[in-house]
């Protein structure tokens, strides 16, 4: 009986892999099928894992993505944890700093923040929002130097840490 149950789990998984690796190349995500998992890249080249399991979604760091049923929701998210879709939450920031002032330009996964015209001297930080494998892979901002800005849920917080960086001599 264990068998049975076992190889019916293996069959319902690759099915489940197959559907997810066809919704994320609607998406425009590059995914090849190795062994038990899709392997994809993430915007700056890393490659990450997603495999199917008693009928969910695992990344590869164990956060679980959902059911295998919903493989358009967890096709979104893995496209915003590869960093290739501009995350609501960098939206957000966006507007906030532009009211504040600030040009801001966006791009598909990342802005880039510059003081207003006439502040001296002129800087710019460019902020991203992808996961933080030391933090359960919640999304955090980051900066282009790799730094961690702030948790994407707390907004207030990475406004006044980019306020502070853009104003730093």
């Amino acid at each position: 009986m264990r068998r049975l149950l076992f190889d019916q789990d293996d069959a319902d998984s690759n099915r489940a892999m197959l559907a997810l690796k066809g919704a994320l190349k609607k998406r425009g995500v590059r995914a090849v099928q190795h062994s038990v998992g899709l392997v994809m890249k993430t915007r700056t080249g890393i490659a990450r894992t997603v495999g199917a399991y008693r009928a969910r979604f695992i990344w590869d760091s164990g956060l679980d993505l959902g059911p295998t049923g919903a493989v358009d929701e967890v096709a979104v998210k893995i496209v915003r944890l590869l960093g290739l879709e501009l995350h609501p939450q960098l939206s957000v920031l966006a507007r906030r700093m532009g009211v504040r002032g600030y040009t801001v330009e966006i791009g598909a996964s990342k802005m880039t923040v510059t003081t207003p015209l006439g502040v001296s001297p002129p800087r710019a930080v460019r902020i991203t929002c992808e996961p933080r494998p030391t933090d359960e892979d919640r999304d955090w901002f980051w900066t282009h130097w790799g730094d961690p800005l702030a948790e994407a849920g707390d907004i207030t917080a990475a406004e006044v840490a980019l306020v502070g960086l853009l104003a730093q001599p």
